[in-house]
C-alpha cells in the first residue's frame, strides 16, 4: 500500500512537471504585476483558480489570486494579478499554483521579479546654463549662459544637465534630444532656489492695444486661432479661463444655446474670426486684466527620448499638453507646476517606466456647464480640456506609468489613464497613487479604454461629478483600493445641469452591450457625498465581467444602491457598509428594498452560469459608518464606529496592515490614525 502511494505521488509529480506554464513579472516602485499563461494543454475555462505567493527563504506568504484578463464578451487567454506594499529596488520570488475545477493542483512555477529603484536626479558629466541675462551666441557656461531655452535645449546631449536661472521664458515646443541612457541621462532643472516659468502665451498680445466695442467686448488683431485664453486679474492674480464661441453674435448677446453666460458658468468668452480676436471680460474693463493667449501646443516635446529628468519648472498656457511624450521612456517629472494648460502630461506610443510625482496641476475650467461642454453646443472644445493632469493617448502601448503624490485641482477631468484605440501590451502596469484630486468638473479618474492591471490606490478625491470612471474599463483587472471618494455630485455639472453624481461610473454609453468592462476589484474605499441628491452607489446602463467588493463604505443622501436595470450584473459583494440618510436602502430597476435581508432575498443579481452566480453576502452592514467629521473632510472612524474590526482579511491587500481583531472597513481606519495631511 505504501509502495502504491509513493508510486502515485511520483506519477502526480511527473504530471505537474509536464504541465508547462509561463509567467512574467513587471515591477514598479512599490507594486509588481504578474501575468500568467495557461499551462500547456489547458485553456482558460479549464482553470478554476491561480494562487500567488511571495517566497521569502523557506516561508511563503499568499497574495492576491490571479483574475482572467477579459471583458464580458471579449475573453483573453491569459491571467494577471498585482502585488502591493513592496519595497523599491528589491528582488522578489513569486510562486504560482494552478488549480482545476476539482480543486486539484495542475502545476506550480516560480518567477523572479524586481521592483524599480526610487528615481533620483543623477549627476552628469557636463553642465549648461540658461539665463535671461545671457546671450545665445555664448557658450552656455555658468559665466556665459545662453539667453533662450531654445538655445539651451539645442545644445543638450546625453550626459548633460541644463540649469535654468530664474525668469519667465516666453517659449514653447522645446524639443528634448534622443540618445539618453541610464549611464548618460539628460537633466533639465531649475537652478537651486530659483523660480523658472515657461510661458507659452503671446507676450505681444498681453501688452496689446485693445479696441473697445461696448458691452465688455474688446478686440485686437490675431492671425492664428488659440484654444486657451486666460484673463489674469491685475492685483489679485486670479485667473478666469475664457470659453471659445462659434459666432460673434453669441459673444455680443451673452448667450449660447439659449442659455446665458451666467447659466453656463462662463467667466469670460471669446470669438475669433481668423484675423481678429474678440474678447468679453468677466467684469470691469480690459485694463483690469492681463490677457494670456496661448501660442504653443506644448512647452516641452519628446520623440524617442529616453532617460530624461525634469525638475522644478513651472509651465503655463499651453494649447495642448505642457509635456508631450512619444515613444519616450525612463522619464522622471517632479516638482512641476502646470497652470492653465489644457492638459498636463500627454503620453503616447511605446513610452514606458515614466514617473510623474510631487507636482501641482491647476486650472479654471471646472465651473463650465457640463452638458454644454460635452455636446455639440460646446463645439469641439471638450476635446482640448477633457484630458487631465496626465493622459495616455488613444494609442499607447507603454508599461509602468507611475503618477504619485501630486495635487490636481480645477480641471475638467482629473486624469485619463488608459488607451482606447490601440494597446499592444498584455498589461499596462499603471499606478495612480497617493494623489489629491479636488474640484473637478467631470471624472476624478478615467480608466475608460484598455485598463489592464491599472492600480488606483491611496488617493484623496473631493468634489466632482464622478469618482472613478470604468466606462468601460476593458479587459481588466482594474484595482481600486484605499481611496477616499468624497462629494461626487458637488460640482457645476449637478448645480447647473441637474446631472446625477456617483462614485463609480460603470455605464458604457450606447455600445456597452457590445463590449463590457473587465474584472474590477474594489477594496477598502470610503465614499461619502454631501450632495442632497446623492446616491451611495449608482449603476446606470452597464455590463461587466465581475466586480468584487470588500471592506468599502458607500454613503448617500437620498438612496443607497440604485440601478436603472431590474437586474444587476455579477457582483461578489460582502463586508461593505451601505448607508443612506433617507430613502430606500436599494432601488433596483424602480423596485425599493428597505433592508439588507430584503435585498439578499431578491433575485436581482443577473445569472451568468459561465462565470458563476454571485450575490450580496451576509456580512454587509446597513448603518451610519461613524466618521469623525465628514463636513471637515475627515473620514476616519470614531471609536464607536460599526466599521472597526468588521472587515475581512484579503491576502496581499490588508493582511499585516491592521492591529485589531480584523481589518477596519473603509480607507482610513479609526480616529487614532493620523489625519490626512492637507
Amino acid at each position: 500500500m505504501v509502495i502504491l502511494d509513493v508510486a502515485w505521488m511520483m506519477v502526480a509529480a511527473l504530471i505537474v512537471c509536464l504541465s508547462i506554464a509561463r509567467a512574467e513579472t513587471y515591477g514598479n516602485s512599490n507594486t509588481m504585476g504578474v501575468v500568467a499563461d495557461c499551462p500547456e494543454g489547458y485553456g482558460p475555462l479549464d482553470i478554476r483558480s491561480i494562487r500567488t505567493f511571495l517566497v521569502e527563504g523557506e516561508s511563503r506568504r499568499r497574495v492576491h489570486d490571479f483574475v482572467r484578463v477579459a471583458s464580458a464578451v471579449a475573453p483573453k487567454d491569459y491571467f494577471a494579478t498585482s502585488i502591493f506594499h513592496l519595497q523599491p529596488g528589491t528582488e522578489y520570488t513569486v510562486e504560482i499554483e494552478y488549480y482545476d475545477h476539482d480543486g486539484k493542483l495542475i502545476t506550480t512555477l516560480r518567477e523572479r521579479g524586481r521592483t524599480r529603484a526610487e528615481p533620483a536626479i543623477p549627476e552628469t558629466s557636463r553642465s549648461l546654463f540658461v539665463s535671461p541675462d545671457g546671450r545665445d551666441e555664448d557658450s552656455g557656461t555658468f559665466e556665459r549662459p545662453f539667453r533662450t531655452l531654445k538655445a539651451g535645449f539645442a545644445a543638450l546631449a546625453p550626459g548633460t544637465t541644463l540649469f535654468i536661472r530664474a525668469g519667465t521664458y516666453y517659449e514653447g515646443e522645446l524639443s528634448v534630444p534622443s540618445g539618453g541612457s541610464g549611464d548618460a541621462p539628460i537633466v533639465i532643472r531649475s537652478y537651486e532656489g530659483e523660480k523658472v516659468v515657461i510661458d507659452c502665451s503671446h507676450p505681444d498680445v498681453t501688452s496689446a492695444d485693445w479696441g473697445a466695442a461696448g458691452d465688455g467686448i474688446y478686440s485686437t488683431p490675431l492671425g492664428e486661432m488659440s484654444w486657451n485664453i486666460s484673463l489674469e486679474e491685475r492685483g489679485t492674480g486670479k485667473h478666469y479661463r475664457s470659453y471659445p464661441l462659434r459666432t460673434r453674435e453669441e459673444l455680443t448677446s451673452g448667450q449660447s444655446a439659449g442659455m446665458s453666460f451666467e447659466r453656463l458658468g462662463f467667466t469670460g468668452a471669446y470669438y475669433h474670426d481668423g484675423e481678429t480676436l474678440h474678447l468679453r471680460v468677466p467684469q470691469g474693463a480690459i485694463d483690469d486684466y492681463l490677457v494670456h493667449v496661448s501660442r504653443y501646443d506644448h512647452a516641452i516635446v519628446a520623440d524617442r527620448s529616453d532617460s530624461v529628468f525634469i525638475d522644478g519648472i513651472e509651465m503655463r498656457y499651453t494649447t495642448r499638453g505642457a509635456v508631450n511624450l512619444k515613444d519616450s521612456s525612463e522619464w522622471l517629472l517632479q516638482h512641476l507646476r502646470v497652470l492653465y494648460c489644457n492638459e498636463g502630461v500627454h503620453i503616447k506610443g511605446d513610452s514606458s517606466n515614466n514617473t510623474i510625482q510631487d507636482s501641482f496641476f491647476f486650472d479654471d475650467v471646472n465651473h463650465w456647464d457640463f452638458e454644454y461642454v460635452k455636446t455639440d453646443a460646446g463645439w469641439f472644445y471638450h476635446g482640448y480640456v477633457e484630458t487631465g493632469a496626465v493622459a495616455t493617448d488613444g494609442r499607447y502601448s507603454g508599461r509602468g506609468l507611475v503618477f504619485r503624490r501630486n495635487r490636481i485641482e480645477g480641471m475638467f477631468d482629473g486624469v485619463h489613464l488608459c488607451p482606447w484605440v490601440e494597446c499592444n501590451v498584455r498589461t499596462s502596469e499603471t499606478d495612480f497613487c497617493d494623489n489629491e484630486v479636488l474640484d473637478i468638473a467631470d471624472d476624478f479618474i478615467e480608466t475608460d479604454g484598455y485598463s489592464r492591471n491599472v492600480r488606483i490606490f491611496g488617493n484623496y478625491m473631493s468634489d466632482a461629478l464622478t469618482g472613478v470612471s470604468l466606462a468601460q474599463a476593458l479587459d481588466g483587472p482594474t484595482w481600486v483600493l484605499y481611496n477616499v471618494i468624497a462629494n461626487c455630485g458637488v460640482c457645476s455639472a449637478t448645480q447647473l445641469g441637474g446631472t446625477w453624481g456617483y462614485p463609480i461610473k460603470t455605464n458604457g454609453g450606447d455600445g456597452y452591450l457590445d463590449v463590457g468592462t473587465g474584472t474590477v476589484l474594489l477594496y477598502h474605499n470610503t465614499s461619502h457625498t454631501s450632495d442632497p441628491d446623492g446616491r451611495a452607489f449608482l449603476v446606470k446602463h452597464a455590463m461587466w465581467r465581475s466586480m468584487i467588493f470588500r471592506n468599502n463604505i458607500w454613503c448617500g443622501q437620498i438612496a443607497g444602491l440604485v440601478t436603472f436595470r431590474s437586474e444587476l450584473w455579477p457582483v461578489d459583494w460582502d463586508y461593505d457598509v451601505i448607508h443612506t440618510e433617507s430613502g430606500p436602502l436599494a432601488d433596483i430597476g424602480g423596485r425599493h428594498y428597505g433592508t439588507l435581508d430584503e435585498l439578499r432575498a431578491a433575485p436581482v443579481i443577473m445569472p451568468m452560469p459561465r462565470f458563476g452566480r454571485n450575490a450580496f453576502g451576509k456580512h454587509l452592514i446597513s448603518s451610519d459608518p461613524g466618521f469623525v467629521s465628514p463636513e471637515a473632510g475627515d473620514y476616519r472612524l470614531r471609536p464607536d464606529s460599526p466599521c472597526i474590526d468588521a472587515g475581512v482579511v484579503i491576502p496581499g491587500i490588508n493582511d499585516g496592515r491592521f492591529s485589531g481583531d480584523a481589518p477596519d472597513i473603509g480607507a482610513l481606519g479609526h480616529a487614532e490614525t493620523p489625519p490626512r495631511e492637507p
